[in-house]
């Protein structure tokens, strides 16, 4: 009865008294009064005033709701003061609910025979008896009985549409609060604290005897969470997916069982008796098991709870996707670090360190090695830098292409991972005793189509496999080691190259002849591979006025420093050259226009700032440049018209109000 509210049922009573004319009250099975008469039956009280009616009136009603719940049917019965009263049986949530009535003779004629044979006896003398034959309910027999069915059949209305009423009135309130617990989960909070949340759900708003949230790992539901009475004995307590657990697997479905057999199948002991299993879906698979031990779950509230667990796996996948981001952006952090500390590396033997070193770190290895291609007639690669392998021992290897994995990497030009070099028929190769695991990775080192080498990377500090995540990380990071190690081999040749006049003599820059040379390559490059790259033509603005101003001498230390701050500015990929007089190129190779863009600002700003204020007479604030961009093949296929079309963007820039960065575009 407590789904219906007392207040709403006393009312309604008192509606059928009125409407009946009957007095009508409520019992619990045992006979407890649940709510009193709703008229008084004056006549009935005065009988229950005397010592001998109070106790008959109470064994009649004790003797009358014992016979109704157990007939199941309205039934009449005749009381101590020669009344009659109906009992209509009630069946609600579970608990039977017995309504008592009437208080009625059949006729005056009964009431009188009773009034003078047994009345004194019940303290009622007679000379009363006209007076109490006024306050009498008088009704045929079978108008009572068709009165009690539809007192039966309106109460069963009522304590339907109540318990609909209440019962949707606790739906709002447990799916109000269930939903706000949801609303304040973090997406960053890990599945543990999700299945906290979970348990607190099933513990406090549905009663749950017992509760573990387990995650699906292999074969095996682990408990990640449980509470309860049984949390201690739960949190131990694994469950194979195998048997029954195998159905929930297989038809995503919540299962209910009592049997102590299925229980004891499961591993648990006899203090379970009995279990409530309801899958967690994540990405169409289940991922976990909701489980709720020795609790009784009504159908509404297991609707709920399996909605409630489709939450739980959105939040699980919503959880797994943000670890995944999180990951990516940490590689993308440790990309850049590394390609930023590689920038700053010209010395070859130390880059080659540097390139293993970091390698070995980003796939949390304990072994790595650098092997490149000699440029010497034996045609060989050999190991240049290593990490965990005994230095003087790598002095005497070397591998031609085709030989062992490194060798078949470098022809092949495919990365290469294995999980167990053992397992593995299609590496013919079998690990040596030295080494920890089974599980490498090798990744070519490529410029462009050409293959310069490979990185070997072995014996995962955990002990697990590679997975494809470690190697997508070390390829991009293979991109990066690729490009400096063509730097380093420019910065070899600075010798050979000053020796034949490459370079500027004030500014320490490429000069116009090399910055020829270059463009012609990387647009030979390009045009074979489908590439494409960018051309800055930069500009000092008001230099001429500088140098009226100023003096030759110091125009001259203000191109040093610009060159300086400019280079400082580039990527390691990026070339820039003195084109004559304060005109300065870059060439930006694999580099579209906006990406181009970028770095054309960062050059002109660092300038703006970083130049020093020594003038004295020259009338500005500061020294500033003019850019202008093209990119191949956009702007042009050939260096005639990349040439044109930068310095055109470039004296657009100067029109515009100087110091800026243009795109070179068909029309203004």
């Amino acid at each position: 009865m407590e789904m219906v509210e007392s207040n709403n049922m006393s009312s309604f009573l008192q509606y059928l008294s009125k409407l009946t004319g009957f007095s009508l009250s409520l019992y619990g099975e045992n006979g407890n009064v649940v709510h009193t008469q709703t008229i008084e039956n004056r006549f009935l009280s005065a009988i229950q005033e005397s010592s001998q009616g109070k106790d008959e009136y109470n064994k009649f009603l004790k003797d009358g709701i014992q016979k109704v719940i157990h007939r199941r049917d309205i039934s009449l019965y005749k009381g101590p003061a020669g009344q009659y009263q109906f009992f209509i049986p009630l069946y609600f949530d579970n608990v039977n609910f017995v309504v008592t009535g009437g208080g009625i003779y059949l006729s005056l004629d009964e009431f009188r025979e009773f009034y003078f044979r047994h009345g004194e006896s019940y303290g009622l003398p007679p000379e009363q008896f006209h007076s109490w034959s006024q306050d009498i309910v008088i009704r045929d027999y079978k108008v009572i009985q068709e009165t009690a069915r539809q007192i039966q059949a309106l109460l069963n209305i009522f304590l339907s549409c109540g318990s609909e009423s209440s019962l949707n009135k606790r739906r709002f309130r447990l799916i109000k609060t269930i939903l706000t617990l949801i609303s304040d989960i973090d997406v960053d909070k890990q599945a543990e604290g999700v299945c906290e949340i979970l348990t607190d759900i099933l513990i406090f708003l549905f009663n749950a005897d017992s509760v573990s949230v387990l995650i699906r790992r292999n074969d095996t539901f682990s408990p990640l969470k449980t509470a309860g009475r049984l949390k201690g004995y739960l949190q131990s307590h694994s469950i194979k997916i195998e048997g029954i657990m195998s159905e929930i697997v297989k038809h995503q479905q919540p299962l209910y069982s009592e049997s102590m057999l299925d229980i004891l199948r499961l591993g648990f002991n006899d203090e379970v008796t009995s279990l409530y299993a309801i899958p967690i879906i994540s990405k169409d698979d289940v991922a976990g098991l909701l489980c709720i031990f020795n609790s009784h779950i009504s159908r509404e509230d297991a609707d709920i709870i399996s909605e409630l667990c489709r939450v739980a796996g959105l939040m699980f996948r919503l959880i797994e996707v943000q670890d995944i981001y999180n990951k990516r952006i940490n590689e993308i952090d440790m990309l850049n670090m590394a390609a930023t500390h590689l920038n700053k590396i010209k010395e070859p033997e130390m880059l080659y360190d540097t390139i293993v070193d970091t390698s070995v770190h980003l796939a949390d290895a304990e072994r790595g090695s650098l092997m490149l291609m000699e440029d010497d007639k034996t045609n060989c690669l050999t190991i240049k830098a290593a990490k965990g392998i005994n230095k003087r021992l790598m002095r005497e290897i070397k591998i031609k292409p085709g030989e062992g994995i490194a060798g078949r990497v470098f022809q092949d030009g495919t990365p290469l991972i294995v999980d167990d070099i053992d397992k593995n028929e299609q590496v013919p190769f079998k690990k040596r005793p030295n080494y920890k695991t089974g599980s490498f990775m090798s990744i070519p080192l490529k410029i462009g189509e050409k293959i310069i080498g490979v990185l070997n990377i072995s014996d995962k500090i955990t002990g697990e496999i590679f997975s494809e995540e470690d190697i997508a990380l070390l390829r991009s990071f293979a991109s990066y080691a690729s490009i400096a190690l063509e730097r380093s081999i420019y910065y070899n040749l600075a010798d050979y190259l000053r020796e034949l006049s490459v370079t500027d003599s004030l500014t320490g820059l490429f000069n116009r002849r090399y910055f020829e040379e270059r463009f012609f390559e990387e647009l030979q490059r390009s045009e074979r591979h489908n590439l494409s790259f960018s051309l800055a033509m930069i500009d000092i603005d008001d230099f001429k006025l500088y140098n009226d101003t100023e003096g030759h001498l110091a125009g001259d230390e203000i191109l040093k420093n610009i060159a300086n701050i400019a280079k400082e500015s580039l990527r390691v990929i990026d070339i820039i050259a003195r084109f004559g007089g304060e005109e300065f190129a870059v060439i930006m190779p694999q580099t579209d226009k906006e990406e181009a863009f970028m770095v054309a600002e960062r050059i002109r700003i660092s300038i703006k700032e970083r130049l020093p204020h020594t003038w004295k007479n020259f009338p500005r604030d500061a020294i500033t440049i003019s850019i202008g961009v093209a990119a191949f093949p956009y702007d042009g296929k050939d260096s005639k018209d990349l040439i044109n079309n930068a310095d055109r963007a470039l004296y657009r820039g100067k029109k515009e109000g100087k110091d800026r960065t243009v795109l070179w575009k068909d029309s203004p």
